[in-house]
């Protein structure tokens, strides 16, 4: 039964599933879960554990080590991608998971617990931790800022809390979190003048706090009833109970209490971190809040700020609400932009189909487009592919090619009523006797994108998931909607060819004059095939060198309104102090027209905002500013005008001033790593690559890993201390509760628990003298005497910090690059020099940034590439049935590298991830060309018995307007993605629409003069 001859005597079935398709996909459009960019899994998690009053050296060797060989036990963890951070007192460890791992989770659960015994085991007692952080989480769909200068930090908690619950009831809401809230702490400072007059320590004083405000079990009381629980009173509920606390009697009968020998006053706990909105001080508190997986992104902001608004409305007027990172609205004007380039690329091809073909046969060609796309979006929506940038960008791609089949079947429907066939057996007869071709030029540009989804792994794998998926079901559907409908559609309204009365007199077509010049070359290209051969080669060679000589840019900048600026202090900067460098850049920023507002985080990172951007692990000496703009174009404005007029601001600390970036987060563009045993050997390399990429013209902001911190060593003497009752512990527990303060108790309020914080006065702990000078008291003979008399107080210097990848050393020197400059350039200059270095033996350097994720992408892609060819190959032999057509099918893949390069370089496009993709698209696009044309002049051959030249010269000749129509329709389809300079679509429409061009061209010129030179006699005995 054929397939073709049913759709068209059953035609009333076909328009009414054509009509019902239409529907579903204007349906699925309006109604498809959006989001800017696809969800990326993230395979990285955090180790932390604490180790107090241990040196970076001690961590490392009692901590990070254990830790790193247990890590390593699970085959599910990358090692070579996993990196420790070891400092005083803490370790940081960044466990990079293997992305062939599924359940993350399920992992993440398992070293938990795994780590939690291993701990029992194997670490010292006073190891803190360790504590796996996993929730990395999904990009988060807003930020809500509160602030109000009249409103504590506890009253604003509970108005955001309000808030918090009334937007959990909006469908699609996740998870939702509080940060930024400043804890408050029952302070006790002690005047150790008063301690010392009464004869008290700090020991004795705790142990009074302590005991009193203890919850302790009281016991039952049994009656002959019923067994009573016994609860004592006396936990503090106010300050005041605190204050009045007796600590003793005197013999004279004098009560002492805690407020005689201590300051005791409710406060704010000293701040680890600080967030601010447009540099105004005042209590400031962010919601962040994520969406569940499978809405539409859009809708769900909608009804967010509509509950929102509901919710400020019962608020008091002192209370301000800024929303600081509003994804629903980035999205709602992404998706705009594309869904309006897709639409003016669908009016581009229908515009092109229609001034290169009559308007009767181009009407037939174009209306396979609304419905192939139709039928796409239902597709796409029924499988869960959601609408964002990369499947709305795949279906611009697809565009011109999901023409390509209708074009072909109607151009060979008219050919045939122009040879005298009915309209009936022109109708089924021109999509017969192409299903084959057509289907193997369809399956060839579908294998030449399915191997992505294979061999591209971990982040990059799941942003480019949508882009096969969409190109496999736009070119199926498309098929079926050429072999099924466009027949139907010729028969209806096509009732003659385009053959034109000899008398009818001849008008202008553009279509004949291109006939007419490409009859001439490619007869002047048989006369001449030697030379035709060698124009090939030197097209192919031509192509090579303009691809090693390209600019190179990974992944682009981001198209977003928005930017940070970090600011990095040293490392043992106090928050203050970087405090101080934020307000001067806010000040810098205040009142620019351009920016609409901004919000900084001091000492720690805001959620991830954007999918590539990974929050910084807090600490004090950190800060980063937040900035919206009124447009893209204004962020690279604000960039130029303020990064050195902040540089000159913050003298002491790195300002970077930088958008966020496409594809695999980096901590620098520009990353040197030494791997080796000795820091200080390691420190001496690491100097000589500075001083080298400090040299090269277009680096900026050159630091390393590694960093020197300034410390007091205690040094006791254990001869005395012992002889007098002290052990190094209690020295240390007693100066730690002097200088730091420790927290003693808490006051229970309501849900929340308020510590009480012991430490000496403020004035007593100001100095080295008083270091030197506090009173400690013997447990054994209960003598109070100074520091000075057990130990000696040595400044002194030491590594501050010491990072390891893979479980050993390695210290890493990064740069980022000048506005215009590309990463691969500094490193193509500095890295003969860096490789000329001559290395201690077990010493290594190896190149990290944007350079190792291109090397290990494009090694992925281009493996994807080669199982493309050879797939595509495979398929040429099933249709040809022997190697010699497929083969000369194939030459035409390399024909098209010339005119892909030389697309950037009109456009001036770098060489990066979407322009490979470009490149892989246009392998499949001619084949399809070269298949069209092989398989017609086998056909010559067969059924007309001509020779092989003949054959090809009448292939080339009849098989021009079906190739440069696709062609050039699959050309336009893309435009508006170069018009709109996408930085990171515009290289792969660069890359596609010149190349598909150039390689038509190149096609119908050089594949006839090989197939003709190769063929000869092979098909004599067929």
């Amino acid at each position: 039964m054929n397939i073709i001859k049913s759709s068209l005597k059953n035609s009333h079935i076909i328009t009414v599933i054509s009509i019902l398709i239409l529907i579903l996909g204007a349906e699925a459009l309006l109604t498809m879960p959006r989001r800017a960019t696809p969800k990326i899994t993230v395979y990285k998690g955090l180790v932390v554990a604490f180790y107090p009053g241990a040196t970076t050296l001690q961590v490392e060797n009692q901590l990070t080590r254990k830790l790193e060989r247990q890590l390593f036990t699970y085959g599910e963890i990358n090692q070579e991608k996993t990196t420790s951070k070891t400092k005083d007192g803490y370790v940081v460890i960044t466990v990079a998971l293997h992305e062939w791992v599924k359940d993350t989770e399920g992992f993440w659960s398992k070293l938990r617990l795994s780590l939690s015994q291993f701990k029992k085991r194997k670490l010292p007692e006073s190891v803190i931790g360790p504590v796996v952080d996993s929730d990395f989480g999904d990009t988060v769909a807003l930020l809500i800022a509160i602030e109000s200068d009249k409103r504590s930090y506890s009253e604003l908690k509970a108005y955001l809390e309000k808030v918090g619950d009334a937007l959990r009831t909006v469908k699609g809401t996740g998870r939702i979190n509080i940060s930024g809230f400043q804890e408050e702490q029952i302070s006790v400072s002690a005047d150790s003048q008063a301690l010392s007059k009464y004869g008290l320590s700090l020991a004795q004083l705790m142990t009074v706090l302590k005991t009193q405000n203890a919850v302790s079990f009281s016991g039952n009381i049994d009656t002959e009833l019923s067994s009573l629980p016994i609860h004592a009173s006396g936990l503090y509920n106010s300050v005041e109970q605190v204050k009045n606390q007796q600590i003793f009697v005197s013999p004279q009968g004098n009560f002492l209490r805690v407020r005689d020998v201590a300051k005791v006053e409710r406060k704010m706990k000293d701040p680890k971190s600080k967030i601010r909105i447009n540099g105004k001080e005042s209590n400031t508190l962010i919601l962040s809040l994520q969406m569940q997986p499978g809405y539409n992104i859009v809708t769900f902001g909608q009804r967010i700020q509509t509950k929102l608004a509901e919710c400020i409305e019962r608020f008091p007027s002192d209370i301000h609400f800024t929303t600081i990172n509003n994804q629903p609205e980035v999205v709602s004007e992404s998706i705009g932009n594309f869904i309006r380039e897709f639409f003016i690329a669908v009016g581009a091809v229908i515009l092109v189909t229609v001034l290169l073909l009559p308007i009767r046969v181009a009407s037939i060609a174009a209306m396979a487009i609304p419905i192939t796309i139709a039928v796409t979006f239902t597709l796409l929506n029924l499988i869960g592919i959601e609408l964002h940038e990369v499947s709305l960008a795949s279906l611009i791609v697809v565009l011109g090619m999901v023409v390509d089949d209708a074009i072909v079947i109607a151009d060979n429907y008219v050919e045939k009523l122009d040879s005298g066939e009915t309209t009936w057996d022109a109708a089924w007869k021109s999509a017969s006797e192409l299903f084959v071709p057509v289907l193997t030029a369809t399956l060839a540009i579908v294998t030449a994108f399915l191997p992505l989804l294979f061999f591209l792994e971990g982040s990059v794998g799941d942003f480019i998931y949508a882009l096969p998926i969409t190109v496999l079901i736009a070119l199926l559907s498309s098929f079926a909607v050429a072999m099924l409908i466009t027949p139907l559609l010729c028969h209806t309204f096509i009732k003659k060819g385009l053959k034109k009365d000899e008398n009818q007199k001849k008008r202008f077509n553009l279509l004949d004059l291109i006939q007419k010049i490409y009859d001439k070359t490619i007869s002047t290209a048989f006369n001449h095939p030697a030379m035709t051969v060698i124009f090939a080669v030197i097209v192919v060679a031509a192509g090579c060198l303009l691809l090693l000589d390209a600019r190179q840019k990974f992944f682009p900048p981001a198209e977003r309104a928005q930017f940070v600026i970090e600011i990095n202090m040293a490392r043992d900067t106090k928050l203050e102090v970087t405090d101080a460098a934020v307000k001067k850049i806010e000040a810098l920023l205040s009142g620019d027209s351009q920016i609409k507002d901004f919000a900084s985080f001091v000492g720690t990172s805001p959620p991830r905002v954007y999918y590539s951007f990974a929050p910084k692990f807090p600490r004090e000496s950190y800060g980063l500013l937040l900035v919206n703009t009124v447009s893209v174009e204004a962020v690279n404005d604000i960039i130029r005008k303020y990064q050195r007029r902040a540089d000159e601001l913050v003298p002491g600390g790195r300002v970077n001033m930088m958008g966020f970036q496409q594809g695999i987060p980096v901590d620098a563009p520009l990353e040197v790593r030494i791997t080796g045993y000795e820091t200080e050997q390691l420190k001496e390399i690491a100097r000589k690559i500075t001083t080298l990429i400090k040299g090269t013209e277009g680096s900026k902001l050159v630091h390393t890993d590694c960093y020197d911190s300034y410390y007091v060593h205690l040094n006791i003497d254990d001869t005395i201390a012992n002889k007098l009752g002290f052990t190094s512990g209690i020295i240390a527990g007693q100066v730690a509760a002097g200088f730091s303060g420790l927290p003693v108790s808490s006051m229970l309020e309501g849900e929340d628990s308020i510590d009480i914080i012991l430490r000496l006065e403020k004035d007593a702990r100001k100095d080295f003298d008083d270091l030197k000078n506090m009173e400690i008291v013997s447990p054994v003979t209960r003598r109070s005497i100074p520091i000075r008399e057990v130990a000696g107080l040595q400044p002194t210097w030491q590594t501050g910090q010491i990072a390891h990848r893979n479980g050993v050393r390695t210290l890493t020197v990064r740069s980022f690059t000048h506005e215009g400059v590309l990463p691969s350039t500094v490193l193509k200059k500095i890295r003969p020099a860096i490789d000329a270095l001559e290395l201690p033996p077990g010493y290594r350097i190896e190149y990290g940034g944007e350079y190792e994720g291109k090397v290990s992408t494009f090694s992925q892609m281009a493996a994807a590439l080669v199982v493309s060819v050879v797939l595509i190959y495979l398929i040429l032999l099933f249709q040809f049935k022997n190697s010699r057509e497929p083969f000369i099918v194939m030459l035409a893949i390399p024909l098209t590298l010339f005119g892909a390069i030389l697309g950037l370089i009109i456009t001036d496009n770098p060489f990066g991830f979407t322009a490979f993709v470009g490149l892989t698209s246009l392998v499949g696009i001619v084949i399809r060309n070269s298949i069209i044309l092989v398989d017609y002049a086998d056909e010559l051959v067969l059924k007309e018995e001509m020779n092989p030249r003949d054959a090809a010269m009448h292939a080339g000749s009849r098989r021009l307007r079906p190739i440069f129509l696709t062609s050039m329709a699959a050309a336009v389809g893309v435009t508006p993605m170069i018009v709109s300079g996408s930085p990171l679509w515009a290289p792969l429409a660069s890359v596609f629409s010149v190349g598909v061009i150039f390689s038509m061209v190149m096609t119908l010129i050089i594949i006839p003069v090989i197939y003709a030179l190769l063929m000869g006699t092979a098909h004599e005995g067929r």
